[in-house]
């Protein structure tokens, strides 16, 4: 007795299960199917609700039946496992780019305008770095050995075409006497870290044996989550790290748009709508559109921003260049923001090109995600290091102990 109730209970769990199947596959292949599979599918449907466990046995021969039927008209199923993968594959893909459109984006800081509070493509020296073996260490640290020790001496003859080693990474290729050597990073960024120091003679660079023209690495920028969603909800704030598309804005020098150069920039948002900004002696003064008088962008209490103002670890104010002379006073219009670089020195920023309309803004910085030096984490919010900034007064350039991996 108790055998034939769970028989029964079996066969029912069977019916059920089979019209869950055949109802998901309408849907799923409705598609692939022709319309007469779709006509014999359904007819399958209906016999099939007509089915009932009081006779088992014949309940499970027209189970046996229908489920043949069905067999012969669905599609055949050929690389089936590699085809499950494949869907599985395209459903988080989807899922990824959906929501890198609507929440966040990933984002690389390829410039130095926002050192020391985020590294863009730069040299660091041999020494700061941890002597681990590739490709750990350029997991841990984005880094690429980058060393150079003639063999024999020569003059630099030039560049030869650039290249990408592992189809990603751009490399350059030179000639210095008869030898050619190569290195990590495009041809400006070679140039910058093996010649910028150099003096240059009148026939031009030569080299002795043996000598190290570099000997460090190049480390490829941090990468960052760009939190998108928030603005939808609240305007940008004065001192967000802030990445905007950089359609419609044109370089004052150039008049070129500056998306020929790169069509995203990350800056610090440092003047409101309605706000009117000057720099007297490296320090913004800001006069709010519900102000008469300027104070000076300091007694806004914001930290990341008095951080700038605190001339340790490289961070050295704001210089006035550009639209932004010393004294010369400039008028934020309704619906833009006015954004500049933490490395006032090395920025192309608003001082150049103006200002930036509400509707190119993208999103927040929000979490760097790689490397993993003391800036990963929370976007913004390294301390600086405790050592102060020192101004080569041969260039005016500020001397940045935290451009090295700290």
């Amino acid at each position: 007795m108790v055998g034939n109730i769970l028989k029964k209970r079996a066969c029912n769990k069977d019916i059920k299960s089979f019209k869950k199947l055949i109802k998901h596959a309408l849907v799923r292949d409705d598609d692939i199917l022709t319309d007469s599979s779709k006509e014999e599918i359904k007819k399958i449907q209906t016999e099939l609700f007509k089915l009932n466990s009081v006779d088992r046995e014949k309940a499970m021969s027209s189970l046996t039946k229908l489920s043949t039927r069905f067999n012969k008209v669905m599609p055949s199923k050929n690389w089936k496992i590699v085809r499950e993968y494949a869907e599985i594959i395209v459903v988080a893909l989807t899922v990824a780019f959906g929501v890198r459109a609507l929440y966040i984006q990933p984002f690389k800081i390829p410039t130095s305008s926002m050192q020391p509070t985020l590294f863009g493509i730069h040299y660091v020296d041999k020494n700061v770095v941890p002597d681990i073996f590739q490709p750990i260490n350029y997991a841990l640290y984005s880094t690429q050995r980058a060393k150079l020790i003639t063999d024999t001496g020569g003059s630099f003859n030039g560049f030869y075409p650039p290249f990408a080693r592992y189809v990603i990474f751009p490399w350059s290729a030179l000639e210095i006497g008869m030898t050619k050597y190569s290195l990590p990073g495009t041809q400006q960024k070679v140039s910058e870290y093996c010649f910028e120091s150099l003096p240059k003679s009148n026939g031009g660079y030569r080299f002795p044996d043996n000598y190290s023209l570099s000997n460090g690495w190049l480390s490829q920028g941090d990468h960052l989550f760009v939190n998108r969603f928030s603005y939808h909800f609240s305007n940008p704030k004065r001192g967000d790290i802030v990445v905007f598309t950089t359609e419609g804005i044109y370089n004052d020098a150039t008049g070129k748009e500056l998306s020929e150069i790169g069509f995203y920039y990350v800056k610090r948002l440092i003047g409101m709508p309605g706000d009117t900004l000057k720099v007297i002696n490296n320090v913004i003064q800001v006069k709010t559109a519900y102000s008469n008088k300027f104070i000076p962008i300091t007694n806004f209490n914001i930290k990341a921003i008095n951080r700038i103002y605190s001339d340790k670890g490289g961070y050295q104010g704001h210089f006035a260049v550009g639209r932004f002379a010393e004294g010369k006073e400039v008028k934020i219009p309704d619906n833009s923001y006015f954004m500049l670089g933490d490395n006032s020195f090395a920025s192309s920023d608003g001082r150049y090109w103006g200002f930036v309309p509400k509707r190119n803004i993208v999103g927040k910085a929000f979490f760097v995600f790689w490397p993993f030096t003391r800036r990963w984490g929370i976007a913004d919010s390294a301390k600086p290091l405790n050592v102060p900034t020192v101004i080569e007064k041969d260039c005016l350039r500020p001397y940045i102990p935290a451009m090295r991996l700290q």
